[in-house]
């Protein structure tokens, strides 16, 4: 209708009409593209607020699980060097009073506590895979979430290597106690725990020159998984900051 309208006004030579008209039809685009616009924006918008409430729950329990890991490699830390005081102790005099076999066995048993590293969250990844990642409109937590994530995969190959290094370490102290039957094997390598004493080799665990070797490598490796899990935990708040701030705009 507009277009006969627009040529009527040109045979008419009502040039007036005609800018009238060709005014109302460039308004006419110029809404549409805009509302297409806003449109597009809104649903952009509401798909990051998915994604962005997705990272805020998986960051929740990838920050829970790191805080557990370095706290349970802390423990495993204490629980050797107490061994180690108890050897150093015993050398400088036999006599010293020392603990019960109980508490000293529960140190040993404590020497490969610890956590695999958490993972990173699943919407990054899903994200990374779709070519989604623009949705977040922040470049901050973009890069923020792109540091987590590699520092994720070094934090679970240096467990894994660390962990490999201890075995043999762990294995030696394993053999000053004996477990429950439901660990059989000795002492759980891979830090699931669950160790319950039955009877301590006290005069093996003070008297073998390798013991203090054995635990100064262990105590090397647990301190420096605690380092990669403080440094995850670190990431994974610096991350959950951003997406308090994204979400709070």
């Amino acid at each position: 209708m507009l277009l006969r309208r627009i040529t009527e006004h040109v045979k008419a030579q009502n040039w007036t009409a005609v800018a009238l008209d060709f005014v109302i039809v460039v308004v006419g685009v110029f809404i549409g593209i805009q509302l297409g616009n806003w449109n597009e924006a809104m649903q952009r918008r509401d798909r990051e607020q998915q994604y962005l409430e997705r990272l805020d729950l998986e960051m929740d329990t990838i920050r829970d699980r790191a805080t557990g890991g370095a706290e349970a490699f802390k423990q495993s830390v204490n629980g050797i060097d107490l061994l180690l005081r108890l050897r150093r102790q015993y050398k400088a005099d036999p006599a010293t009073p020392l603990p019960d076999d109980e508490e000293i066995a529960n140190a040993i048993a404590s020497i490969t506590t610890g956590r695999v590293p958490a993972d990173s969250p699943a919407a990054f990844k899903e994200m990374v895979a779709n070519g989604a990642l623009e949705t977040l409109s922040s470049a901050e937590l973009r890069q923020a979430l792109f540091a987590y994530d590699e520092f994720a995969n070094v934090a679970r190959a240096g467990w894994m290597t660390l962990r490999d290094e201890g075995h043999a370490a762990a294995n030696a102290m394993s053999g000053l106690i004996d477990v429950a039957a439901a660990n059989e094997d000795g002492l759980d390598l891979d830090g699931a725990g669950g160790v319950e004493f039955v009877e301590l080799r006290r005069e093996a665990f003070f008297e073998d020159p390798d013991i203090s070797g054995h635990l100064s490598v262990l105590i090397g490796i647990q301190t420096n998984q605690r380092a990669l899990a403080l440094r995850q935990v670190e990431l994974a708040e610096n991350v959950e900051a951003i997406i308090a701030k994204e979400r709070a705009k």
